[in-house]
C-alpha cells in the first residue's frame, strides 16, 4: 500500500517535532510532507500539497485553526485535532474533523484517529457511482419534540431538525439542520432512548443519526455518511448491514 501524505500545522516547533516522532514510530502508513507554523504558510501548504490528511493545532500565532479553514474554497482534506484545549472539541466536529487529540499525545488514540482517516481516503478514492448510495426520504417521528436539558433547565426542540448526535465522554454534541448545535449533559445512550428509533440509528458507538437527511454512504470495511449538513461519519463494520437495510428503498 502507498504512503499517504500528510502534513502538521503547530505553531510550536517542538510540539511538531513530538508528533512527527510519533507519526514514524507508530503509523507506518503515513508520511510527513511539510510543516506549518502559522496561519499564512498553513493556507500556502494545503493549496500546494493538497495533502489527503492535515494534523491541526487549534490555537496558532495570531489566528486559530478555525479562521485558516475559512479561508480555503473547500475542505477536501481530512483534518486531525491536536491541540491542548478540549473546548473547541465540539467546533472541531462541525468542520467534520477525523478526531480531537488532546496534548499530550496518547499513542493509542493517535493509531486509532491516523486509522479512521485512512479508511475515509481510501473510501474517497475508491468511490464511484457504485460505492454511493443516494437514500430515500424515510418517515417523520411521531412525536416532534424533545425536551433536553440545559443550565436553566429543559428546552424543547423539534425531534426532525436533529440530523446528528455525537457522543464525547459524559457529554452529547446535537447538530440541527439549521447550522445550529448545542452540548448536553447525558451520555449518547441517554439521548437515543428519548429519539424515535423509526428515524434514528446507531451507526456506531459515537454516532446516532437521522436517517431522513444521510446523503450519501461510500463503502470500506464499514464506510462511512455524508451528512445533508456536510458531516462525514464512519460507519461501524458490525453495524454496516442493518444501516444499509435501514436505508435501502422497501419494495
Amino acid at each position: 500500500m502507498n504512503k499517504i501524505s500528510c502534513i502538521i500545522i503547530d505553531d510550536e516547533a517542538r510540539n511538531i517535532a513530538v508528533l512527527k516522532k510519533l507519526i514514524g514510530e507508530y503509523c507506518p502508513l503515513l508520511i510527513v510532507e511539510g510543516e506549518a507554523t502559522n496561519g499564512a504558510s498553513a493556507l500556502k501548504m494545503i493549496q500546494q500539497l493538497q495533502p489527503p490528511l492535515v494534523f491541526l493545532d487549534v490555537e496558532l500565532y495570531k489566528t486559530n485553526a478555525f479562521e485558516v479553514l475559512n479561508q480555503l474554497p473547500e475542505i477536501d482534506f481530512e483534518i486531525i485535532f491536536v491541540t491542548a484545549f478540549e473546548k473547541y472539541a465540539h467546533k472541531a466536529f462541525r468542520v467534520n474533523a477525523v478526531d480531537y487529540l488532546l496534548k499530550p499525545i496518547d499513542i493509542d488514540d493517535l493509531q486509532a484517529a491516523v486509522k479512521k482517516a485512512i479508511e475515509r481516503i481510501q473510501g474517497k478514492q475508491g468511490s464511484g457511482n457504485a460505492n454511493i448510495i443516494i437514500t430515500p426520504h424515510l418517515n417523520h417521528a411521531v412525536f416532534s419534540k424533545i425536551a433536553l436539558p440545559t443550565q436553566q433547565g429543559l428546552s424543547l426542540y423539534n425531534v426532525d431538525d436533529i440530523v446528528t448526535c455525537t457522543a464525547k465522554g459524559r457529554y452529547t454534541y446535537i447538530d440541527f439542520i439549521k447550522d445550529k448545535s448545542i452540548t448536553v449533559t447525558g451520555t449518547l445512550k441517554d439521548i437515543e432512548g428519548k429519539l424515535p428509533p423509526a428515524i434514528f440509528f446507531r451507526i456506531h458507538n459515537s454516532h446516532l443519526i437521522n436517517l431522513n437527511y444521510v446523503k450519501k454512504y461510500y463503502k470500506g470495511k464499514g464506510g462511512y455518511v455524508e451528512m445533508i449538513n456536510g458531516q462525514s461519519l464512519e460507519v461501524s463494520f458490525r453495524k454496516r448491514d442493518e444501516f444499509l437495510d435501514r436505508i435501502r428503498p422497501q419494495s
